[in-house]
């Protein structure tokens, strides 16, 4: 009976235990460029590295200049990694600020988003 009732508790108690068991959703691990970063002039396209997979189908990317949308491809992810999205400028970036608005769903899809700024220099 008390040996029962010890493995019940340990199953039960265990998955506290063990990380990213179900609960974890995809969050944002690094942005090229970094968010409130100063970068040179011809930038031409954004990443976003999540921490786990994202569907580029389901995901979205706009980067506003002066309040209104960039000229940019849709959304693809990075061939060599499947949990990066990139977003591909039909122009270089010109100087100024600029804004980075996303959503991106997880291949367990869990809907994420988020926003940032960077500033492009001359």
């Amino acid at each position: 009976m008390i040996r029962a009732f010890i493995v019940a508790t340990l199953i039960a108690w265990l998955p506290g235990f063990m990380p990213g068991v179900a609960l974890a959703h995809s969050h944002l691990k690094k942005s090229v460029p970094e968010a409130g970063a100063t970068i040179a002039a011809g930038a031409s396209e954004v990443r976003l590295q999540f921490n786990e997979v994202v569907e580029p189908r389901f995901s979205r990317i706009t980067v506003e200049f002066k309040g209104r949308p960039v000229v940019s491809n849709p959304v693809a992810s990075d061939p060599g990694d499947k949990t990066t999205l990139i977003v591909k400028f039909a122009e270089p970036l010109q100087a100024g600020n600029y804004k980075v608005n996303w959503q991106a769903v997880s291949a367990d899809t869990h809907k994420v988003k988020g926003s940032f700024t960077f500033q492009v220099r001359p």
